[in-house]
């Protein structure tokens, strides 16, 4: 019709939603294997997981009832757009409603076709590795494009971080379609777990997202009907609107049709954006109408199905291939948006430098900022073509996080930060400088933390089982309302780092950890340190084993 509203029962869109969901079959083949596996290994480790989960339209069912949904992404031509897919597999979890976990890929390959085409002049000299490889069809990922993808990873509540590509990230005798053209790469990838992961993964992994006030509506009945959508590739209009969102300080939730028609599910979602939303059944129409005179703000563009009138219009763009041009036509567009949310949207948490691109997470009354550097230049990589700015330059900014008071805590310095100040209004404001594709997480707790403790009996025996009680506190004694990093050492009488060594995250201020002292393990003193890792404060304690 030419409203370009259908009934919810249209037979073609009732059609494609079996088809999507049950019909070709995979979902619920899926579904049968992860039972049979289950069912033969008989073992509770055993888990499954499904990829590429959202190569599909924005509707339930895909991956079945595997335990974990999974994705791979290409880092190009930008990869802050890593976040779009990432959200997409968290929304594909919720509406399946199996309490699926997500894990997240990044491929360490790159199709030179998008990067450094056989077919284009490079400007200037290339790379050394063009003339080594002359047909390499997939090259390696640039190593400011790992580490910023990686970073887009991490600030999401992930269960698992995935790379492909093993030949393109070293070199091998048999390399196949994948080359190996950048010998920096593995080892940034290496520094990254090293420094990052192994530290503060079981900490990050504790922390949900914050509740978010910003809805971006895929739907499924546009993309049927209108050929809309991306099936995960983060490709055309609905990943460039992504894009300029998060440029514009925004932190959207993927929201599909479903969600938004289930009761509560758009409660306290203050701005819902529409793009590629030309088709919409008659119960979605009306449930954004309903949104709208409740005083929820509409973001369209001029394709919005007609009888939606957006509060704030948001124009189409068509990418030229050109990185650089491309990237500031995004960057001016978010600076619009944001002009034009001005007075009508109070932001949680931005970035002024909008090279800075934020993110939060929380865990009771305590923040998990996130700042990555998005800031980028062409390298003699591949930027002599024009397609990618692979190198990354350094940024500063001031990152305003909505509450009136808190203290900051760099998690990779492991230090309190200082220069804080009182924004205009409630904000909090937060000095940030940043490397090249640099991020940093800050954790922002309402109470100072003043030390760690360890608590432990005295002695023991071989054969029994102790209990390691780690607090990270206020001056009043009060466990910190955070998960805290804790690296946890335990050395034997004869310094030999001892089992249970490792990183912890200290959910609430408390650790737990339960010693099992073996039958041949060494008499004598043994040796507890627990450092916190949001100030490096460290303490020590004693236990003696004795013979039975």
């Amino acid at each position: 019709p030419k409203d370009r509203v259908i009934p919810d029962n249209h037979p073609v869109l009732r059609y494609l939603e079996w088809f999507w969901t049950r019909g070709d079959g995979w979902n619920d083949l899926n579904t049968q294997l992860n039972e049979g596996l289950k069912s033969e290994m008989a073992r509770d480790d055993f888990w499954t997981f499904h990829d590429p989960a959202v190569r599909v339209p924005s509707i339930r069912g895909s991956g079945g009832n595997a335990d974990v949904l999974a994705h791979w992404t290409y880092s190009y031509p930008d990869p802050v757009r890593i976040g779009m897919c990432t959200d997409q597999l968290f929304e594909m979890a919720r509406v399946n409603g199996t309490n699926q976990d997500v894990m997240k890929m990044t491929q360490v390959i790159w199709y030179r076709s998008q990067t450094a085409p056989t077919t284009a002049t490079s400007e200037g000299n290339p790379s050394p590795w063009v003339d080594q490889d002359p047909d390499a069809a997939y090259i390696t990922i640039a190593p400011m494009h790992l580490r910023e993808a990686f970073w887009w990873k991490l600030s999401r509540p992930i269960k698992g971080i995935m790379y492909h590509g093993w030949q393109s990230l070293f070199e091998t005798d048999s390399p196949g379609a994948y080359r190996f053209t950048n010998a920096h790469t593995a080892g940034e990838l290496k520094r990254l777990v090293k420094e990052v992961v192994e530290p503060l993964g079981p900490t990050l992994l504790q922390v949900p997202d914050a509740p978010g006030d910003v809805a971006f509506l895929e739907s499924f009945t546009s993309q049927m009907f209108a050929r809309r959508g991306n099936y995960g590739w983060n490709h055309g209009w609905t990943g460039d609107l992504y894009h300029v969102l998060m440029y514009a300080q925004l932190q959207p939730r993927v929201m599909y049709e479903e969600s938004l028609l289930k009761d509560g599910e758009i409660h306290g979602v203050k701005l819902l954006v529409m793009g590629d939303c030309d088709v919409l059944t008659e119960s979605v129409v009306a449930k954004v109408k309903a949104f709208q005179k409740a005083g929820g703000l509409v973001v369209g563009d001029a394709e919005l199905c007609p009888a939606i009138a957006p509060d704030i219009l948001v124009p189409r763009f068509k990418r030229s291939k050109d990185a650089a041009a491309d990237r500031k036509a995004l960057l001016d567009l978010a600076t619009k948006l944001q002009s034009d949310l001005k007075g009508k949207y109070t932001w949680p948490l931005a970035s002024e430098n909008k090279d800075v691109v934020t993110r939060r997470r929380s865990f009771g009354t305590s923040n998990y900022v996130f700042a990555v550097n998005d800031n980028r230049e062409a390298g003699s990589y591949v930027g002599n073509y024009g397609m990618v700015m692979e190198n990354g330059l350094p940024s500063t900014t001031t990152v305003k996080l909505n509450r009136k008071s808190g203290h900051v805590y760099d998690l990779l310095a492991q230090r309190k930060v200082s220069g804080l100040k009182a924004g205009n209004g409630d904000s909090l404001d937060i000095p940030v400088s940043l490397g090249p594709c640099e991020g940093r997480i800050f954790l922002v707790t309402d109470r100072e933390i003043d030390s760690i403790h360890i608590k432990n009996p005295e002695s023991t025996k071989p054969g029994e089982t102790v209990s390691l009680t780690i607090s990270v506190v206020d001056r009043e004694g009060v466990p910190i309302d955070a998960v805290i990093p804790v690296d946890l050492r335990i050395f034997g009488p004869e310094g030999v780092e001892m089992e249970r060594s490792g990183f912890y995250g200290a959910a609430g201020g408390e650790l737990e950890v339960s010693l099992d002292i073996a039958p041949n393990d060494p008499i004598g003193l043994w040796e507890i340190r627990a450092k916190e890792g949001a100030e490096g404060r460290e303490t020590r304690a004693y236990l003696r084993v004795i013979e039975k």
